[in-house]
Formats: structure tokens, C-alpha cells, sequence
């Protein structure tokens, strides 16, 4: 009974370790059309893993500034003869997209001469939901081609994107919480460093230096406040006054 019992625990934790990982399974239907293209441009096989890590290689996904399987912008999408208008987007074509994808991982490539870490950090700049640093992108796709080569259907490190895009919103409220708390504490700074004016009326007997003593200030700033030419007052004048 013990034994049964622990057994269940086991592959309860085991379950929900995986189902915490992404998931590969959509992709088997893509592998074959994406090796395909990606050999045909000669590019390193671990890049057909590029949509798992970008999209969750959903082909309907729309992020902030790229959609598709490929994650594709739309300047990038009508460069390579994609049509992106209300009617019609073609990055939602599985084929036509990956097309367009590696033809332009191929010149980013080519462009920087080869280095595979700089062409997948300008592809992926347009995602911001990604999942790694942009530096790790190469690291990441070996690592999904080595469990997809083992036959695991659910990734050991990548969390899913819907928690990625999650967390990525809570870190964004937490950010602008935190500007509105520095706004609000440096406004305060500033009001409290302004000076606040006061008037003082002037009676029989007042003398500047008394007047000064009394409100904590200088004859020197009591005639450069009010614009006074001299020591003369008067009764019943107002005097300005600032403190903070």
C-alpha cells in the first residue's frame, strides 16, 4: 500500500514537472517541412527549432510586433514576398512563412559572417516574450534539438510562453509601479524644496536687522526679496518672506 502510494506521488510530481516544461508536441506535424528548408539553405539543423522557442510552434500566434509560427514582423514578411493587409496575412502560411523565415536567417547569417549567436539575436529582436537572453538563443535551440532527438515532448527548461508573457506583464506593472512611486516621492522632493512665502507687515518701530532675526533670515535677502534700494521702511508695508 506504502508502495502504491509513493508510486502515485512519484508520477504525480513527475506529471507536473512536465506539464510546467513547453510543450513540443505541436511540431511533429512541422519537423519534416522545416528540416527541409533549413538544410536546403544550409543552415545549422538546430535553427528548424526557432519557432518551439519563439511561438511554441503555434502557427495562429500574434505577438506585439510579429506573428506566425515564425514570429515574422511585417517589414520583414513583405520583404520576402509575404502579404501582410486586413484581408490576408501570409505569415500565418506554415510554408510560405518558413520560406520567407530561413531565406532571411540565411542573409543575417551571411551578414554576420557566419556568426550564428549575432544572425538569432536580430531575428528574435522583434519577439520580446523570449524565454532566454539574447545571447543564449544558439544555446537554447541545441538544447530543444538534443530532448527532441531523445524523444521527450515536453521541454526540460523552457517554461511555456503564456507564463513567459505573464511574467513578463508582471515584471512591466511592477516597473511602472515602481516610476509612479519615484515620480511621486521626487514631486514630493520638490514641493518640499520649494520655499514658502510669507508676508510680514511692518510696525512703528520695525528695523530691518529686528525684522530679519525674527523670521530666521538675512538683512541682504529681506532687500533682495522685496527690491529694496535701502535700509528705509515704513509702517504698515509688507514685506516678503521665504522659508522652506
Amino acid at each position: 500500500m506504502k508502495k502504491a502510494s509513493l508510486f502515485l506521488i512519484l508520477a504525480c510530481c513527475v506529471a507536473c514537472s512536465r506539464s510546467a516544461g513547453a510543450d513540443y508536441t505541436p511540431f511533429e506535424k512541422y519537423d519534416s517541412l522545416l528540416t527541409l528548408a533549413v538544410e536546403g539553405k544550409n543552415l545549422p539543423s538546430c535553427y528548424r527549432y526557432l519557432p518551439l522557442l519563439l511561438t511554441d510552434g503555434d502557427t495562429l500566434f500574434v505577438g506585439s510586433y510579429a506573428s506566425g509560427l515564425w514570429a515574422l514582423s511585417v517589414p520583414v514578411a513583405h520583404h520576402y514576398g509575404l502579404s501582410v493587409t486586413d484581408n490576408e496575412d501570409e505569415r500565418f502560411d506554415v510554408a510560405r512563412a518558413t520560406q520567407a523565415a530561413v531565406a532571411y536567417l540565411s542573409e543575417l547569417r551571411e551578414y554576420f559572417g557566419g556568426n550564428d549567436t549575432l544572425a538569432l539575436r536580430k531575428y528574435a529582436s522583434t519577439e520580446p516574450s523570449l524565454r532566454v537572453s539574447p545571447d543564449s538563443i544558439l544555446w537554447a535551440l541545441r538544447k530543444i534539438e538534443a530532448e527532441y532527438a531523445k524523444g521527450l515532448r515536453t521541454s526540460s527548461f523552457l517554461t511555456p510562453l503564456s507564463q513567459t508573457r505573464e511574467e513578463l506583464e508582471r515584471l512591466r506593472m511592477l516597473r511602472q509601479e515602481e516610476q509612479k512611486r519615484r515620480a511621486a516621492a521626487l514631486a514630493a522632493r520638490k514641493a518640499k524644496a520649494e520655499p514658502r512665502v510669507t508676508y510680514y507687515k511692518v510696525r512703528r518701530g520695525d528695523v530691518l536687522g529686528r525684522i530679519a532675526q525674527r523670521n530666521h533670515c538675512t538683512v541682504k535677502q529681506l532687500k533682495a526679496w522685496n527690491n529694496l534700494k535701502s535700509d528705509n521702511i515704513r509702517e504698515g508695508q509688507r514685506l516678503k518672506i521665504y522659508s522652506r
